[in-house]
């Protein structure tokens, strides 16, 4: 409540019995001057005994004021001294400064501030007496000199013509005036007094705010710095996981070339009934058999650095101070995805979580995705899918890769281009097709569907485009998923020769290093986000508003 509205009501005469329970005996007289919260006197009493205070009517000193509780303070005489007691008010008393528990005893002249209204009681000791009578308060003078109760000390009359500021500069200069009355110099110790209880409060503030702000830089710093440190790690294990991913998957295709090549040397021999060197065929399986065996434990070692990824990428995020919001949720969802693909999470590109966004809300916006996964689940092609790829070493989020080729529909048929006619749920050329053991039947130059082309055979057109894509993912790709897919829509044109441009190593030939330095072509583009936000919302469609099961989810 504004200060200069607080009504203190003179009441005209007050009862001569303590308070119950007191035993007040010879305390002396008090005086008792009211004080708005500008430090004016407003009103001025005498107490005998004692007295009360507060909003009530029934008080000794009323104050009207919404910040002062009905009976909010009593001063009494118990035990040869004063005591102030606190009736419980809502707001408190301050004696000098100090809060009031309950009681406390008032070492005269006193301050005492009545809960947070900013009025003061200044209580002073002048003299002994019996009885108890009270002296109506005098009427406020508004701004301008402080008016002191008649008894007591009281302002020189030249100290009543000055002005407010010239008063204020009395009584705060650093210098006392030789010339100032009694009541300004118990004025100015007051003021010192409080001054110095003010400053040594806010010296324990400044102190308290300083080291817990030194404390929070600190805690900030070690973060940051422990964050970097565990991010550096982790995208170095990172790419090493890739580089050996590479090489494992180069010398796969290695080993199984030259065990397809025996088989077809023995297979010829046996057919022309040819004498072969048992001892060289016997030293080749052994070979084989021992690359094997390195390769599996190089699979082995390979495994457990992913697990080791994981928990570097863990500590990373956890030591990153985030809110669970859908938008995080559905972050966490992308970083899932990239990784799953084979990219960094760690270094996602500030504007790739966005642009992700954006191709999830056009599969919102449309059919195509429901009706695609109707048509991978009605047909039972998932498994299908999920075995080809997982012989193959591939992420199995490229399940989602003839959804934008075909909507999984076995029999489409593409345009007729200058590099063929793609056919099947893959969508393969007839070059490809036959490079995988696939005969695209005499109509492969038409845009018809024809039973004798393998393409749409789904299963065999599955296992050929799983190979197809781990070509691409151990040689051109290194390793990096959306670089395959980007190769695999485009690979016959300016794509394959922009990945050729790149050094050929994962930590520099990885799509988040590709988009940086070209500019994909508009079908290319599209094609890539539209397989990776399909992939996101596959990780829970719920999320995302579709009511079909995630495709993946059992694997997990």
């Amino acid at each position: 409540m504004d200060s200069d509205k607080t009504v203190l009501r003179p009441r005209g005469s007050v009862s001569t019995s303590s308070p119950e329970g007191t035993g007040l005996h010879h305390g002396g007289t008090l005086t008792v001057g009211v004080l708005d919260p500008r430090g004016r006197v407003t009103a001025s009493y005498t107490f005998a005994r004692g007295f009360t205070a507060g909003r009530a009517g029934d008080n000794a000193i009323v104050i009207e004021s919404e910040l002062v509780s009905r009976h909010h303070l009593a001063v009494m005489w118990e035990g040869g001294h004063w005591w102030v007691h606190d009736l419980k008010s809502t707001n408190g008393v301050y004696v000098d400064g100090r809060p009031v528990v309950q009681r406390a005893r008032l070492e005269l002249p006193a301050l005492v501030l009545v809960g947070s209204s900013g009025i003061q009681l200044r209580i002073e000791a002048v003299g002994s007496g019996a009885g108890m009578t009270a002296q109506a308060p005098s009427a406020a003078p508004g701004p301008g000199p402080l008016q002191a109760s008649r008894v007591g000390p009281q302002p020189a009359e030249s100290e009543r013509r000055l002005s407010h500021e010239q008063l204020e500069a009395r009584l705060l200069a650093d210098a006392e005036d030789p010339g100032a009355s009694e009541y300004t110099r118990i004025v100015r110790k007051v003021i010192r007094e409080d001054r110095s209880r003010r400053s040594r409060r806010y010296r324990w503030v400044i102190w308290t705010l300083g080291a817990l702000f030194l404390a929070s830089a600190g805690f900030v710093y070690y973060q940051q710095t422990a964050l970097s440190n565990a991010r550096a790690l982790a995208i170095d294990m990172f790419y090493d996981i890739k580089a050996l991913e590479v090489s494992l998957s180069r010398a796969d295709a290695r080993v199984e070339e030259s065990a397809l090549l025996l088989d077809e040397m023995l297979q010829a021999a046996e057919q022309e009934k040819m004498r072969v060197d048992q001892e060289r065929i016997r030293a080749e399986r052994e070979r084989i058999a021992l690359e094997k065996q390195r390769l599996a434990q190089e699979m082995e070692r390979l495994r457990r650095m992913k697990a080791k990824y994981q928990q570097y990428v863990q500590e990373a995020n956890a030591l990153r101070l985030r809110f669970p919001t859908a938008a995080q949720y559905e972050e966490e969802l992308i970083a899932r995805v990239a990784r799953a693909f084979g990219e960094s999470e760690l270094e996602l590109p500030g504007d790739f979580i966005a642009e992700v966004d954006k191709y999830i809300r056009i599969w919102q916006g449309s059919s195509r995705l429901k009706n695609g996964i109707a048509n991978l689940e009605g047909k039972g092609y998932a498994p299908v899918v999920i075995s080809a790829l997982e012989k193959e070493g591939l992420p199995l989020h490229f399940i989602y890769l003839p959804l934008q080729e075909s909507n999984y529909d076995n029999q489409a048929v593409g345009p007729e281009t200058r590099h063929g006619i793609a056919k099947g749920a893959w969508q393969l050329l007839a070059t490809t097709a036959q490079d995988y053991g696939l005969s695209p039947g005499p109509l492969a130059g038409t845009r018809d569907f024809d039973e004798r082309d393998a393409r749409f055979d789904f299963a065999a057109a599955t296992r050929a485009a799983a190979k197809h894509l781990r070509r691409i993912y151990s040689t051109e790709a290194q390793a990096s998923g959306l670089l395959v897919m980007a190769s695999y829509n485009y690979g016959h044109g300016r794509v394959r020769s922009m990945i050729a441009e790149m050094p050929d190593n994962p930590r520099e030939r990885n799509f988040w290093k590709f988009i940086q330095r070209f500019q994909l072509p508009k079908e290319t583009y599209d094609y890539v986000f539209y397989i990776f936000a399909a992939a996101v919302i596959g990780e829970d469609p719920k999320h995302f508003g579709f009511t079909f099961n995630p495709p993946l989810v059992a694997l997990r």
